[in-house]
């Protein structure tokens, strides 16, 4: 049996029953108003997801004790019945494509702050407060604890009346629930406190009192395996924990791990390995009867497929990979995998909502912008001519493609990708090549006429013949004027492109942001490294939990890192004075090699490139330096612009 046919098996959850295995999994959004309302932008997204083929949907957290619980200012609400014509709204379009629709009943707990509960305190099981949140939460007495069974219950009876097949309790990432049932959060002395027989009564009773009022919607209850903390839950209590909600009429379990403190455990980034968390859930299956979903950076269906096959989970949930791609499912059943815009686990989708900002996806540019962007352009009969085969040329090219322009391509490198093919070289930045080879491969099967070998003049025929002219030639490298560097400094391009193979010697990277960090980690696998930055902090603007492990693995290896440091010249015999910023005393270095990496900026070239009488158009790095979801959300959105031109 090939991967399309074991994830397209249906399989009975409770009383319904799903048309295939892949499930998206509760990712907040921001899409919400103030107030917790659906909004069209949050129809329009869930739409994308159904239309793409998913099982089942769950929505995202909805809060079922507003302004105390929430964790995000834009968070969906569910506890009144003021909610329940959106949310109605939102089951209905969901299930219009044959998914089935579930909602996910959050309560933040300690994990929240006053500045989005409105001022109030965060409640806990105990009082003690989270590392990464730092309020102290109140503790609740057994009339909060009752209020808080009765508004999870209630919300789960709104959610069957707004016509959802079921619900998810959140009891998992050291939320509310997860709270009570860890040792490490679940101090109390009474019947909520101390056992895990008292510390699971909690969730008991919320999923007993909803069967008793709704029997009929399904209950998944996601939880965690493993905390991740000195303390709190470990695998034999999961396994425990499993046991009990199967008892406690629990329809299905999804199996996660980690809390806020416990970082990378509850948000992955790049170095976790595909599928890391399916061992977790095979242990589960082993002690239930009921289905069991895991998942955990699913990125392939053929792996996702193999751990059904081989018994480690009924169901898979595929997060960030609808993000990247809303059909990845479609495409997954039907045995076109290859055809899956890949998510690379950036986690900017995870950073924008850290942010405040909108659910953002840095290889798809509509995710979040759907109701927006609903309406395709038509560029039939338009001529264009893209000049730049890096990340915001290639996008430009299969947008315009796909809205049914005339496209030639043109790239001076004997090969397509841009500073894409020496973006994943780092350690754990491997991903990188997956929606490199996806945009090239996608370009390849379009339309595109492409040209390799191939130098731009305004005046070349192409250019002639085109109707509008995109300029996507990337930025430069930036050479910092230091007296007596010369040509002595290597670019980043150059050691991660494998034009300079170093070993055993002494390295000085100017620069400390995300380049000349990953490219010191690169480096220091066979040299001693050093890194220079004049700020106070290195890799600033990089997502937070990628940054922090980055850093981590730069002190592991032993890296010299001098931060508030200037290069104010480079000597003779390898020898580089620096200055401290902080002191004002210098100091003097030995470096066999100096690499640039202190940042990119813009191609100039490109304003002798402007053809003369043609609508021009300079996109990605070669307008501005920046990061690659700029530079694919600038590709996507070109066509509109494109559009008015035609007409």
């Amino acid at each position: 049996m090939d991967y399309a046919q074991i994830l397209g098996q249906s399989i009975k959850i409770g009383k319904i029953s799903l048309k295939n295995r892949i499930v998206m999994p509760a990712m907040g959004t921001g899409l919400a108003n103030i107030n917790g309302e659906v909004t069209p932008a949050t129809i329009a997204y869930y739409e994308e997801r159904a239309r793409g083929g998913a099982g089942a949907i769950i929505v995202e957290i909805a809060c079922v004790d507003p302004p105390i619980g929430k964790a995000s200012l834009t968070q969906l609400a569910i506890d009144e019945p003021r909610y329940l014509a959106g949310l109605k709204d939102l089951s209905e379009v969901i299930q219009m494509y044959g998914a089935r629709a579930f909602i996910q009943l959050h309560h933040a707990g300690r994990q929240t702050s006053p500045m989005v509960t409105g001022g109030h305190a965060p409640v806990a099981p105990s009082p003690i407060p989270c590392k990464f949140v730092k309020a102290m939460p109140e503790e609740l007495d057994l009339a909060g604890i009752e209020r808080i069974k009765y508004k999870f219950i209630t919300s789960a009876l709104l959610a069957a009346k707004a016509g959802f097949d079921g619900v998810e309790i959140h009891a998992a990432h050291g939320y509310l629930l997860s709270e009570f049932l860890s040792p490490y959060t679940n101090k109390r002395t009474d019947e909520y406190g101390g056992s895990l027989e008292n510390r699971f009564r909690l969730i008991k009773e919320i999923i007993q009192g909803t069967k008793a009022l709704v029997p009929d919607l399904a209950i998944s209850v996601r939880f965690n395996m493993s905390d991740f903390v000195p303390g709190g839950i470990e695998y034999e209590e999961g396994l425990e924990i499993a046991r009990w909600l199967e008892q406690a009429g629990a329809d299905m379990l999804n199996v996660s791990s980690g809390i806020y403190e416990s970082g990378q455990t509850s948000i992955e980034t790049g170095s976790f390995a595909e599928g890391w968390r399916m061992n977790m859930a095979a242990r589960v299956k082993e002690q239930v009867k009921i289905p069991v979903m895991g998942g955990g950076v699913i990125r392939s269906p053929q792996l996702a497929a193999q751990s059904i096959e081989e018994g480690q989970t009924d169901l898979v949930w595929v997060g960030r990979g609808m993000l990247a791609d809303p059909a990845w499912t479609m495409k997954a059943v039907t045995g076109r995998a290859e055809q899956i815009r890949p998510c690379i686990s950036c986690n900017t989708c995870f950073d924008h909502i850290n942010q405040g900002w909108h659910i953002r996806c840095a290889v798809n540019p509509y995710t979040g912008r759907e109701a927006r962007l609903q309406t395709q352009p038509d560029l039939k009969g338009l001529k264009v001519l893209v000049v730049g085969g890096g990340p915001a040329g290639l996008q430009t090219a299969l947008s315009i493609s796909q809205a049914g322009g005339q496209v030639t391509l043109l790239e001076k490198a004997g090969q397509l990708g841009g500073k894409l093919q020496i973006a994943d070289k780092p350690p754990v930045k491997d991903k990188i090549a997956w929606i490199r080879d996806y945009l090239i491969r996608e370009v390849e099967n379009s339309n595109v006429e492409v040209r390799l070998n191939t130098e731009f003049k305004a005046d070349i025929p192409e250019s002639q013949k085109a109707d509008a002219v995109v300029l996507a030639i990337g930025a430069k490298s930036f050479i910092p004027p230091i007296p007596g560097l010369g040509t002595a400094g290597l670019t980043v391009e150059e050691i991660l492109g494998n034009q300079t193979a170093i070993e055993g010697k002494n390295i000085l990277v100017i620069g400390g942001g995300s380049s000349g960090c990953e490219t010191a980690e690169y480096l220091a696998a066979n040299n001693t490294v050093t890194i220079v930055e004049q700020g106070k902090q290195l890799a600033v603007g990089m997502e937070n939990m990628s940054r922090l492990e980055l850093l981590m693995r730069i002190k592991q290896l032993g890296i010299t890192v001098k931060k508030k440091y200037k290069i104010t010249s480079v000597e003779e015999e390898g020898q580089v004075r620096l200055l401290n910023l902080a002191n004002q005393e210098e100091e003097l270095i030995q470096a066999d090699h100096i690499v640039l990496a202190a940042g990119y900026r813009s191609n100039e070239d490109y304003r002798k490139m402007i053809p003369q009488g043609k609508p021009a158009f300079i996109i990605g790095d070669a307008r501005e330096a920046r990061n690659i979801m700029e530079a694919i959300y600038e590709g996507a959105m070109l066509v509109y612009n494109l559009e008015a031109i035609r007409k």
